[in-house]
């Protein structure tokens, strides 16, 4: 018996926003100047924490591998808006042991210079990795601009 709860809540959510909120830092290409350790790419170690190694999914109905979860996200960080983020309708079952959990969760937000809202759906698949529970497939729908797919 695993000493981990499956997700409960508001997890899909929760860590989709904490993922939004998370400052990106883009290192410089080899042969830039740089010194000493630099700042912490938050988004990135967030994102290595949410997701497992092997994730994949689709976004507005492409199939993505880790890397294009990953991009796609950054490019809806682009239009996101921390402050003006509701849940709409959060969901999920768990499975039976050694099967992942399912969660679904719906967002709103308004992008800044927007004055129409903006509703993203997310489903998980999630299984357990070294003790957390982390995503191994995301399928977003919502307008495909706030992507760029």
């Amino acid at each position: 018996m695993s000493s981990v709860a499956a997700p409960q809540g508001h997890w899909l959510s929760d860590c989709l926003c904490e993922l939004m909120s998370s400052p990106h830092v883009s290192m410089p290409p080899h042969g830039g100047m740089h010194m000493g350790p630099g700042p912490v790419d938050m988004f990135t170690v967030r994102f290595n924490q949410y997701f497992m190694p092997e994730a994949h999914g689709t976004i507005c109905g492409h199939a993505v591998d880790r890397e294009g979860i990953k991009e796609s996200l950054l490019h809806l960080q682009k239009r996101w808006n921390s402050e003006e983020v509701k849940v709409m309708q959060e969901g999920g079952h768990q499975g039976f042991p050694l099967q992942p959990s399912m969660l679904s969760t719906e967002v709103e937000f308004t992008p800044p210079g927007n004055h129409m809202p903006e509703v993203v759906s997310a489903e998980a698949s999630v299984g357990e990795q070294e003790g957390q529970e982390r995503i191994r497939f995301l399928k977003m729908e919502g307008n495909a601009a706030l992507f760029r797919v």
